[in-house]
């Protein structure tokens, strides 16, 4: 019976794709290779009776190449040896004579031979394991795919019942602050998901740029606990830390360090059932500092502590779905820490047995001695410093999305700025060449044209000259900020808008604007 086609399982050889189902057929593995062994000799034959000269040993060796390649040691061997007695009556027929040198070409051909079906079988096997390799890391980045839809849609769940509960007409105060409350944590869990993705990204490209200076690692811990404060507290988890009371410093980039060990933390939060105790340890010997995360959670099993930092890697998941990530927090740890020069290790006694994971960071000697702070005398006191007064800034915000432009226009606004709005670029211009503004918020991509040449055509502009230029965009890397300075901006933001920055970067750029200035910008509305 003929096999269907979709049965056919293919495997990738270095001449092709051959199919499974024709290599398991005993007669087909071990009958081709011999008919290519009748063809050879037939082609030898046939070379001689035409043009009287034998054929070339290449030829004869070719059905043991075939065999070799498609399909495996054993019929390559049998095929040495019957190839073996057939060039031997070859050269028999071929000469009429016993040949004194017969021995030393069927040797030769044997010897060749023998040594084609080893590199034939070490190149299969290696073939097989790289197929093995790819179905396994196409089955985890299936599974990744999985998560992530699973990631995404949950906060968008929230984000979408929140919204929809706004607009109920009875909702009172204490709703719709929570309401805003969940908005505001759920779009929060978003930006770190997108900020994983792109981190991976960067890893895998080994663009990752490690901008380092003296670091302070108790403040380190301080900050990354800040960061994963309400998850321990959600899961009512107990937090232990075990840390020195001075200083340990090391060179790094601490916003890189922080991220480390906040990963290290909220991976020891989820996989710990509720109730359950972490431990941060911090400790320092004359070389190296050494940070430990231990929790009493599910623990780990020897087959998943060999492979826990590998992309894509995750532990099993629970049908309750609490635990959540992407299983990327671990491979960004190693490759950050590594970064640094440091190690990173695990150690499980089991399933049940919790999980501990240390971190291992050179100490830098320099940095401790550069960055001690001064001495103060003890009766110096600092005068309390004066509280500052919000000012109003005129303020152009440009994006073609009106639910991204309209919140932000109307928060700039209660915050007591005067706020133009403009959704495409040629609206901008005719905006700018009307009244002067004290800050511009330009979305890069817009209908009309792009915020690089919007932000030229305003800086050139002299009513506008002076003005702060802030870039809006989805795009974060090094080369989309060298850009955007480039092109005039004074700052740029990745897109979600971390508001609270934004109004402290509003607020420095209020104390900086003239009375006359601002007196100019009013006198344009009028």
């Amino acid at each position: 019976m003929p096999v269907a086609p979709h049965k056919i399982e293919r495997r990738k050889s270095p001449k092709g794709f051959i199919a499974k189902p024709l290599k398991q057929a005993v007669w087909l593995t071990y009958g081709i290779p011999l008919l290519c062994v009748v063809a050879a000799a037939a082609a030898h034959l046939l070379l001689l009776a035409s043009i009287g000269l034998a054929a070339p040993l290449p030829l004869l060796l070719l059905p043991v190449v075939i065999a070799a390649i498609f399909f495996g040691f054993r019929p390559s061997m049998l095929v040495s040896l019957v190839g073996g007695l057939v060039v031997a009556q070859l050269i028999d027929f071929s000469w009429g004579e016993i040949d004194s040198r017969k021995p030393i070409r069927i040797s030769l051909y044997l010897g060749l031979s023998l040594l084609i079906s080893l590199l034939g079988a070490k190149n299969m096997k290696t073939q097989e394991k790289l197929a093995e390799l790819a179905t396994a890391t196409e089955k985890r980045k299936d599974d990744f795919l999985a998560m992530l839809g699973h990631e995404l849609r949950n906060p968008l769940s929230g984000i979408s019942s929140a919204a929809r509960l706004l607009m109920h007409p009875a909702l009172d105060k204490h709703g719709m602050t929570e309401s805003a409350n969940i908005i505001h944590r759920q779009a929060e869990h978003m930006t770190n998901l997108i900020s994983d993705l792109l981190d991976v990204s960067r890893v895998t490209r080994g663009q990752v740029v490690i901008e380092k200076s003296p670091v302070d690692l108790v403040a380190v811990v301080h900050a990354a606990v800040e960061q994963v404060r309400t998850l321990v507290d959600h899961r009512e988890h107990r937090l232990d830390l075990n840390l020195p009371t001075t200083p340990l410093w090391v060179l790094g980039d601490k916003t890189r360090l922080v991220q480390v060990v906040t990963n290290l933390l909220v991976n020891a939060a989820r996989y710990t059932p509720h109730q359950g105790v972490l431990t941060l340890t911090l400790t320092a010997n004359p070389d190296h500092a050494q940070l430990s995360v231990q929790d009493n959670g599910i623990g780990i099993t020897p087959e998943m502590a060999a492979n826990v930092f590998e992309i894509f890697v995750q532990a099993k998941r629970s049908t309750d779905g609490v635990l959540g990530g992407l299983g990327l927090g671990l491979s960004l740890v190693k490759s950050m820490v590594e970064a640094h020069g440091g190690e990173v290790s695990v150690f499980s006694a089991g399933l049940r047995h919790g999980s501990t994971f240390s971190v291992t960071l050179p100490l830098s000697a320099a940095a401790r001695e550069s960055m001690m702070p001064p001495a103060v005398p003890a009766l110096q006191t600092q005068p309390a410093p004066a509280r500052v007064e919000p000012k109003t800034l005129a303020i152009l915000l440009v994006d073609d999305n009106q639910d991204a432009a309209q919140p932000l226009a109307m928060l700039l606004a209660l915050e007591g700025h005067r706020v133009v709005v403009a959704y495409n670029g040629q609206e901008a211009l005719q905006q700018a060449a009307q009244q002067r503004f004290d800050v511009a918020i330009l979305d890069i991509g817009l209908p009309d044209t792009d915020g690089y040449t919007l932000a030229r055509r305003f800086r050139a502009l002299p009513q506008q000259s002076a003005a702060k230029l802030v870039a809006v965009t989805g795009y974060g890397t090094a080369q989309d900020i060298a850009r955007a300075h480039a092109a005039g901006f004074d700052q740029h933001i990745v897109k979600p808008i971390d508001c609270d920055l934004l109004l402290e970067d509003l607020q420095q750029a209020a104390q900086r604007v003239s009375p006359a200035s601002r007196a100019s910008a009013l006198a344009c509305d009028m």
